[in-house]
């Protein structure tokens, strides 16, 4: 049987999805552009977080209140295959991914929460 530490230390061992992701408001669409060295948590702390209104964009929170939880989806847009990269190619890479990405959106209508856009 495998010990808890050997199944700890295996799990950090472990690559996690890289990429892009949304939390995409389909009522009005608008969303938050995001970007993650380990997609499957963050999109859980997503969710998490705005039930529990403790995002940090106040004006999200408020549509999630008046809108409701049917209302989001929270999705991934792009992921990189990583190879050999450092963490900061890997981070320089995520900002050009999800700067395409606002461009691109932003040429089809979207408007976001993000602070930075």
């Amino acid at each position: 049987m495998i010990s808890k530490k050997q199944l700890t230390k295996d799990y950090k061992l472990q690559k996690q999805p890289v990429g892009v992701y949304a939390v995409h408001n389909k009522i009005d669409n608008k969303m938050f552009i995001g970007t993650s060295k380990n997609l499957p948590a963050v999109i859980r702390r997503f969710e998490f977080t705005l039930q529990m209104e403790s995002f940090p964009y106040q004006d999200l929170i408020d549509d999630f209140k008046k809108l409701g939880k049917d209302n989001f989806e929270i999705k991934i847009l792009d992921e990189l295959e990583l190879k050999n990269e450092t963490d900061k190619e890997i981070t320089a890479e995520l900002n050009q991914l999800e700067e395409l990405w606002i461009e691109n959106l932003k040429d089809d209508g979207v408007s976001f929460y993000n602070k930075k856009v």
